[in-house]
């Protein structure tokens, strides 16, 4: 009976009798960065939500509700809030107030001059509303942090909420609005036409709507311009008409766009030395210069950022963000009310067709290029771009060291940024460090 050593003599004989065992070599991926669990690590910021917010997101549902059951608006909302009582300001309030004032907002209550409750009783909810909508969303996940709970705002959201304006969000819902409150132009239910309370409530988050647009607590078209152009450099169509004079923060246009710029170069490079080596053999790594320029135009960029700590611009994007996600659920409730065919059930149909019927005035069409769809890709890909800026050390910057990793991890979206730039405005951000875009202020 032949033993261990003589079988693996026979496979091993056969094996060379048929050229021997195929081995493919390809590299190892590199280690990939964790910029989720960094932004989920970022401490709030004090803000007060914008009114109503508890009713103007009533449309939607999302606490117990599986993931493979959420739509896409649900999707939205659980990107950046989630239902539960939100805290303008926490700390030792003590250090800074009157023990009188304190004492008295609380009722008369003794105030423990250590007290750290969370929930603390200035400002008044006379003069801010207190709301069960927070910051605590789950964009930009990872690998290792597949759900973070990012509990604050970055500047990239505020290119989410640009080009989500640019899609036409704030006209349908203008249009919407106007039909309900005054022209009575589309049939919208005062909540009595219908059984059952789902009429009633988009019926009361119509009106509360309504109000805070008549009493200009509503985002509106001047402050979400005046933010673009302090904290991006940019401008909306409708932005442009007002001729605001602000600061417009032109560092950050060109700084975000020389890094698509070089960084689509790093990937041109990358690629052509594959297609000259083969696969089968180690990539040469990048060249010290090409990731010291990429590390260096990083670090004007995240100076840049800071602008969006100024003033209103981080409330001005938090109540624009609350409104577009408001809006969208409304169109979707909406949608067959508005002369939307019933199956055009998901947003990249409802969106563009509420957008020809409402804005533009004709029939549903189908082109080419679908709005919704290439303007979420502007808002998804250059949002995340921006947010793991705010946390990547750039100045690991030899091959190998972290932004080598990083540049690698976010090839996707730099191209699908990229690209669907490409096709909303036919500028390629690839071809110049220094393109004229349609946007700049």
């Amino acid at each position: 009976m032949p033993n261990d050593t003589d079988k693996l003599a026979e496979i091993l004989k056969e094996l060379a009798t048929k050229g021997g065992v195929p081995i493919t070599l390809s590299q190892s991926p590199p280690p990939k960065v964790d910029t989720a669990a960094e932004l989920a690590k970022r401490a709030p910021v004090t803000v007060a939500f914008p009114p109503c917010s508890d009713e103007l997101l009533a449309l939607i549902k999302t606490t117990g509700v599986p993931a493979a059951d959420k739509d896409e608006v649900t999707r939205y909302f659980d990107e950046y809030f989630k239902f539960e009582q939100h805290n303008i300001i926490t700390g030792n309030l003590a250090e800074h107030l009157d023990s009188a004032l304190m004492n008295c907002l609380r009722g008369g209550v003794d105030f423990e001059p250590t007290s750290h409750r969370p929930f603390q009783a200035w400002p008044s909810d006379c003069c801010f509303c207190p709301t069960c909508v927070t910051l605590k969303g789950n964009r930009n996940p990872s690998d290792k942090t597949p759900a973070p709970e990012i509990k604050r705002l970055f500047a990239g959201d505020l290119v989410w909420l640009f080009y989500f304006e640019r899609m036409g969000i704030f006209q349908i819902l203008g249009a919407i609005l106007d039909a309900f409150a005054s022209n009575g132009r589309i049939p919208i239910s005062n909540g009595s036409l219908e059984v059952g309370l789902k009429d009633d409530i988009i019926a009361l988050v119509l009106e509360a709507m309504v109000r805070q647009t008549k009493m200009g607590m509503s985002s509106t078209v001047r402050d979400r311009a005046a933010a673009y152009r302090t904290a991006l450099g940019w401008t909306s169509d409708v932005g442009r008409k007002l001729g605001l004079d602000t600061e417009v923060n032109t560092g950050f246009n060109s700084t975000f766009h020389g890094f698509i710029y070089h960084a689509t170069k790093f990937y041109d490079d990358r690629r052509l030395a594959v297609a000259i080596r083969g696969t089968a053999v180690p990539v040469s790594p990048p060249s010290v210069a090409t990731l010291i320029t990429i590390s260096d135009t990083l670090d004007v960029l995240k100076k840049r950022l800071e602008a969006f700590s100024y003033g209103r611009n981080y409330y001005n994007a938090l109540s624009g963000i609350v409104w577009v996600i408001a809006g969208i659920s409304i169109v979707r409730e909406l949608r067959t009310t508005l002369g939307i065919p019933p199956a055009f059930g998901d947003p990249h149909e409802y969106i563009p067709a509420a957008y020809d019927l409402l804005v533009m005035k004709r029939p549903v069409t189908h082109g080419d290029t679908n709005r919704y769809t290439v303007h979420r890709e502007c808002a998804k890909n250059g949002r995340d771009i921006l947010l793991d800026v705010e946390v990547i050390d750039h100045l690991k910057r030899n091959p190998g060291e972290e932004l080598d990793n990083w540049l690698t991890q976010i090839e996707a979206k730099v191209e699908g940024y990229r690209t669907a730039y490409r096709t909303l405005t036919g500028v390629d951000l690839g071809a110049s460090a220094t393109p004229t875009v349609e946007q700049q202020a």
